[in-house]
């Protein structure tokens, strides 16, 4: 029983460190699929700052009232779109998200972080 109990300690933080890991990469990948389908949107036009926000959050330019969010914790705060070079060949938009809050599972482990930013630059196709 000994034996069996400290085996199953190892076992059970193995366990939750890999649902840990796990969480973190999924909501790493979310983030830049949530990322790139605004930069996506945002070269058309990078003028409509609500409609890219909206995509990021909504997966629509324009959410109705039954329209849930695609990440639960993601706010139009944690989305910044910039812009450079607008009107000529060289234009760029730049999406980013940043400060998406994610908790661990593991319970010496509970605590909260801040995802690291994720950001996708790519030409404007606004007309010039």
């Amino acid at each position: 029983m000994v034996e069996s109990a400290l085996s199953m300690m190892v076992f059970l933080c193995m366990l939750l460190g890999i649902l840990d890991f796990g969480q973190f990469i999924y909501f790493q990948q979310s983030l830049a699929e949530r990322t790139r389908a605004a930069a996506r949107y945002a070269i058309l036009d990078p003028t409509q700052t609500t409609k890219i926000k909206n995509m990021a959050i909504y997966n629509t330019a324009n959410p109705t009232q039954s329209s849930k969010k695609l990440l639960a914790s993601m706010t139009d705060s944690m989305i910044t779109i910039t812009t450079a070079d607008l009107g000529t060949p060289e234009g760029r938009v730049t999406v980013a998200i940043s400060n998406y809050p994610i908790s661990f599972v593991t319970p010496f482990l509970a605590r909260s972080l801040k995802a690291p930013i994720v950001s996708i630059t790519m030409p404007s196709e606004a007309p010039w």
